[in-house]
């Protein structure tokens, strides 16, 4: 970190719509995002729904590969994502995106009303996994495409690994949860039996490696946990205590930085199924 101020403002200045669209996008989730609409098929005639889409990357992905002719709806809990997702996807001149509040296990919308359902990164959290599947194939249209993406072991994507033990180790097991969390659906064969113990077939997984990127790895790690709630308890340290704790997580991820800055690979099982 370059100065003890810095640090103190990071979490003030930084709220987590804004801070995951800031930095988590364009590292990693942006073009994971991208690829898994091409996977999905995405093209003009085509209604697609984004499952917990929080600040609607893939939304906006799917509506700029197919353009005009698609209709777009994102789906997300947490009214304050999708009041971020409306302002971005304006900001990148994407106003047609229908946005609505709703639970993955209570869906907002029609039975058989989509060709499309994604859920990018988003089944490992759901509390009821098997009913959150089986309602995105209620309301898909017979024939319709399911793609999803969930991130493989935590020990297949260090960073997050990285920041598990030392926040753990700091904090709590509880601040390493969200973590854990992210990598808690990652045995294949798992994953293929509540997909299609839901109704889906044709049933294909495929694992998927990145690099996350981002210029600065000093510059990305404030930005990157102002989305999570340990942010408070960071931002309640005393400027040395935390400019020791940001000094160990630079430190530990060194490894995972190359002359264009952060460089962690990061794998995740990418899955696509039929109804």
């Amino acid at each position: 970190m370059t100065s003890n101020s810095r640090q103190t403002e990071w979490r003030i200045t930084n709220t987590g719509p804004e801070a995951y669209e800031r930095y988590i996008v364009p590292a990693w989730m942006g073009e994971w995002a991208g690829d898994l609409v091409q996977t999905g098929g995405v093209r003009p005639g085509k209604r697609v729904l984004d499952v917990a889409c929080g600040t609607g990357v893939v939304a906006r992905e799917a509506l700029k590969a197919a353009g005009a002719g698609i209709d777009v709806t994102g789906v997300d809990m947490d009214e304050g994502m999708l009041r971020a997702a409306e302002r971005f996807a304006a900001r990148d001149g994407l106003g047609a995106i229908d946005w609505r509040r709703g639970e993955a296990t209570r869906i907002p919308a029609d039975p058989a009303t989509y060709d499309i359902v994604f859920c990018q990164q988003g089944l490992q959290f759901f509390p009821d996994r098997p009913a959150a599947l089986r309602e995105m194939a209620r309301v898909m249209r017979p024939g319709g495409r399911l793609a999803l993406s969930v991130w493989r072991s935590l020990d297949r994507s260090p960073f997050l690994a990285v920041l598990a033990d030392i926040l753990g180790r700091r904090f709590g097991a509880g601040a390493a949860a969200v973590f854990h969390a992210s990598c808690a659906l990652t045995d294949r064969e798992s994953l293929r039996t509540l997909v299609r113990d839901a109704g889906f077939h044709d049933i294909h997984i495929r694992i998927e490696a990145k690099v996350a990127r981002y210029p600065s790895l000093t510059d990305f790690l404030p930005g990157y946990l102002a989305v999570f709630p340990i942010a408070t308890a960071i931002a309640a340290m005393n400027d040395a205590a935390r400019a020791e704790l940001f000094e160990q997580m630079v430190t530990s991820l060194a490894s995972y930085v190359d002359d264009d800055g952060l460089a962690a690979p990061m794998e995740s099982h990418v899955l696509t199924a039929s109804l």
